[in-house]
């Protein structure tokens, strides 16, 4: 798979979380080709089948793996339109208004007028020469900021409404030593990596039943997440979603390192199934780094895991600099490596697997 391609396809479709059609549509196109049955549910989640190729050892039923990454955008929405035209605005799943003064934004207007062309505007802010020595000494508040359309405001208030989407704006680009920076490389890289595990296994041998899931309205609470893990009704879970990797302020122990995939500890994850991956690692030569997680990991798994019965579940996590903004910044070779290392594990995984789980 051509990676970096698509990182920048992904990067340009629209979806926020619980407006995900547009990128769950253009996400089913690409896993039809690897899968053989690809289904959009009423939450926008795609449900992608790869059917075992192989019997099983015992020749009983198949064990079915679900693999997670989420597919929604943080975003922000319009709440005032002002006397000048300007627009306040509120948030969508987690932007830090520290990134948002000189951002480039697309305002996805549904008022009047051609609604099928989004508004691009600015988010204005005071000029340094105009502040105080009190706003000196402060970041930016996300009430203290509004976007410019460059329109009058009678244009404005036909065009735009409150309730409007607002979406980062922010090109894809691919840096030096394989490396790639841009928006929604979380969770769309993880994506990416269970394209790249479909690939792989389209030419291996597999007694397992996987599904690929990519979820929707991860950024406000892992919604989707729970409702494929319940209609799926998988024996497993492998959640994929991206960590913090090292920057010169990074604290110790607080990031894991950017050239490799990691596997997360914790109690939320299943000690045998972590041990698993582990030696699947090792045996095809995949370094493979760890993360501590004391608590909730913060990703899909946490409703995956207690979704009907319980899923015994693990969480791969792909290094990330800069999570949400636009130049969310990842190793190619690593996510390749993330695909690899799924990919084997889910073909391991043949009748009797969890035997040894319980005891």
């Amino acid at each position: 798979m051509d990676i970096l391609t698509y990182l920048q396809g992904a990067s340009t479709q629209f979806g926020p979380s619980g407006h995900e059609q547009p990128i769950a549509q253009w996400l089913k196109a690409r896993f039809e080709p690897l899968c053989d049955a690809v289904t959009i549910d009423p939450l926008f989640n795609v449900l992608a089948t790869l059917k075992p190729n192989t019997a099983t050892a015992r020749g009983g039923r198949a064990p079915k793996i679900i693999l997670c990454a989420h597919m929604d955008e943080i975003a922000l929405m319009v709440t005032e339109v002002l006397k000048d035209g300007a627009l306040r605005m509120g948030n969508v799943g987690g932007v830090d208004p520290r990134i948002l003064p000189a951002a480039v934004v697309t305002v996805h207007a549904t008022g009047e007028g051609d609604t099928a062309v989004p508004l691009t505007g600015v988010i204005g802010a005071k000029a340094p020469h105009l502040l105080t020595d009190a706003d000196r000494t402060q970041n930016y508040k996300r009430e203290d900021l509004y976007i410019d359309l460059g329109l009058p405001v009678e244009t404005v208030k036909k065009r735009v409404r409150v309730g409007d989407l607002v979406t980062l704006t922010g090109e894809t680009i691919p840096l030096l030593n394989e490396r790639a920076a841009g928006k929604t490389m979380d969770d769309r890289a993880c994506i990416a990596v269970m394209l790249e595990a479909a690939e792989r296994l389209a030419r291996m041998k597999h007694a397992a039943e996987i599904v690929f899931a990519a979820t929707t309205q991860e950024e406000v609470g892992c919604r989707g997440a729970k409702v494929a893990a319940h209609t799926v009704n998988p024996d497993m879970a492998i959640i994929m979603d991206v960590s913090h990797a090292p920057i010169p302020a990074s604290k110790p122990d607080t990031t894991i390192p950017l050239d490799a995939p990691a596997i997360g500890y914790g109690p939320l994850l299943q000690f045998k199934l972590v041990d698993r991956i582990r030696q699947t690692a090792v045996k095809n030569g995949i370094r493979l780094n760890a993360e501590q997680l004391e608590s909730r990991t913060g990703t899909d798994t946490d409703t995956v895991q207690i979704a009907r019965e319980g899923i015994p579940s693990i969480l791969v996590d792909l290094p990330l600099k800069y999570m949400h903004t636009t130049v969310e910044l990842l190793d190619m070779n690593a996510l390749r490596e993330c695909g690899r290392l799924v990919a084997l594990f889910a073909a391991e995984i043949d009748e009797g697997w969890d035997e040894s789980l319980w005891i």
